[in-house]
């Protein structure tokens, strides 16, 4: 029986069957399963943008049988968006308050990270500012500690 993928951003926790040099343990991965990348298509990390990765097309057709390599990956909260549920304090001192607005981000290990939302001084225009120097967290807080957030996203001109 054929394994069944969501897409979304995992971690892997066991090497791909097939493509083991490439598609390692300990990796953040999107899985596609959308058009030409169906039944599922595995792309890995290749640029980060303002905090937000890209990943290689085409990516990897995931095998069949893939050994149980679905079962074995980790989902992971999407990048993006999201709010403190609570006030993070920092272990060498510091804190973000409850509700403060974060973006999650990730490594091309899979580890969680945080960037605080700021307002620059002088305010030049109406935007928050992320830094590319984040958080990083577990995993398990990451899931503890944040709330998506919904936001308009305006179409490419072009």
């Amino acid at each position: 029986m054929a394994s069944t993928y969501q897409p979304g951003i995992y971690q892997t926790t066991k090497a791909l069957p097939g493509h083991e040099p490439t598609i390692t343990p300990g990796m953040l991965i999107l899985i596609r399963t959308d058009g030409e990348f169906a039944p599922a298509s595995v792309l890995t990390p290749v640029s980060n943008t303002h905090n937000q990765w890209r990943f290689q097309m085409p990516g990897v057709k995931v095998p069949t049988p893939d050994f149980g390599w679905a079962s074995s990956l980790i989902k992971l909260p999407h990048e993006g968006f999201y709010r403190l549920t609570r006030e993070y304090s920092f272990p060498k001192g510091g804190r973000w308050l409850k509700n403060a607005i974060v973006q999650l981000g990730y490594t091309r290990s899979a580890e969680p990270i945080l960037f605080i939302a700021q307002r620059r001084s002088p305010l030049v225009s109406n935007d928050l500012w992320f830094s590319d120097k984040g958080v990083k967290i577990s995993l398990d807080e990451a899931r503890d500690l944040i709330e998506p957030l919904a936001w308009y996203q305006e179409p490419e001109k072009g």
